[in-house]
């Protein structure tokens, strides 16, 4: 089927076909459906691929590409910047393969972008739903326009979550800054690459149209567990570049370098307890990362690693145990 060049371009690196369906259902689902869908498929399993083949023949303006190389075990965002560089509309949205949008997200899109002074990124409120698609919970809605300072200094106190899937792009933008940079396993990537691609335009969010993103336990947000060094070193690097980027930048009057230091202390307090318990292979990692940005004494520094550590620990015995229980009940 033939269909006219849009201005969208939907790119999703797809590798797990659990949810696939739904994210391709949910882009049928549009009202408008002036956009094409970009899948890079990261050498994932056949039924990608079926489902790719299975959507386009239903009228779906979709292309499929099948990359021979696994490239996102050793660099996600260079398989998002792969997938990326599949389209060549004026605009992106870098979507999941197992999240879903409202049947209102592409009006909103092509709403926002038919405006004369629109910026260069382009973001939706979001909700969170679980394997089953019932709603977990909304999340606080964003401002409807905000700085790039200001949006990762806001990340950085926890006053919000950010999805990559929530945010649309400038293309131009997006070449600018050179991709999305790489930070292992991607952490952090997307909250470094909004500021870079807002640039002074900053960022807006849309009208209409929601996204639901999936607590699935599959996702590298999910699976605190794993991938904890990589997080540690992707979260050392993502304060270096505030540090470096974003605070000499920073044009806020309200603001000064002791205000970046405590945003920056709090953060890292924040990823370190999120990635415990930690075992003594990784100790000397987080120990080092939190005498070099979180600062104070380093008896009391000391002391609250170990607290939360200990706290962590008993928190994760008990889950063992109770669900141990749970299998022997069923059992």
């Amino acid at each position: 089927m033939n269909h006219p060049r849009p201005t969208l371009a939907i790119v999703i690196p797809a590798y797990r076909p659990d949810f696939f369906r739904a994210t391709l259902a949910s882009l049928v689902a549009q009202t408008d459906r002036r956009f094409r869908v970009y899948v890079g498929d990261d050498a994932g399993p056949p039924a990608i691929a079926d489902l790719c083949a299975s959507f386009a023949a239903e009228g779906l303006d979709l292309v499929h590409h099948r990359f021979p190389e696994n490239l996102g075990r050793r660099s996600l965002t260079a398989h998002w910047n792969r997938c990326v560089a599949l389209s060549n509309e004026p605009w992106v949205w870098l979507f999941a393969d197992d999240d879903v949008m409202s049947p209102d997200c592409v009006a909103s899109v092509l709403a926002a972008i038919d405006e004369s002074a629109v910026p260069d990124v382009l973001r939706f409120d979001t909700e969170v739903i679980d394997a089953q698609g019932t709603r977990v919970h909304a999340n606080p809605p964003h401002p409807r326009w905000e700085a790039g300072a200001d949006f990762v200094y806001d990340r950085m106190w926890s006053r919000r979550n950010s999805y990559v899937v929530e945010y649309v792009f400038r293309r131009d933008a997006f070449a600018r800054a050179g991709g999305f940079p790489d930070y292992p396993i991607a952490w952090c990537a997307d909250d470094a690459a909004w500021y870079l691609f807002a640039g002074s335009s900053g960022i807006r969010t849309l009208d209409a149209g929601l996204v639901r993103w999936r607590a699935s336990g599959r996702n590298i947000t999910d699976m605190s567990r794993r991938h904890r060094p990589e997080k540690l070193a992707a979260a050392e690097r993502f304060l270096a570049f505030v540090r470096d980027v974003v605070v000499p930048a920073d044009e806020a009057t309200d603001r000064a370098a002791p205000d970046w230091q405590q945003a920056s202390s709090a953060w890292l307090a924040g990823q370190l307890r999120y990635l415990m318990p930690i075992g003594p292979l990784l100790w000397p990692d987080a120990s080092r990362a939190a005498r070099r940005w979180m600062g104070g004494p380093g008896l009391a520094r000391t002391g609250r690693l170990v607290r939360w550590n200990v706290v962590a620990t008993i928190r994760f015995v008990r889950t063992r145990i109770v669900r141990a229980a749970r299998r022997i009940r069923k059992g």
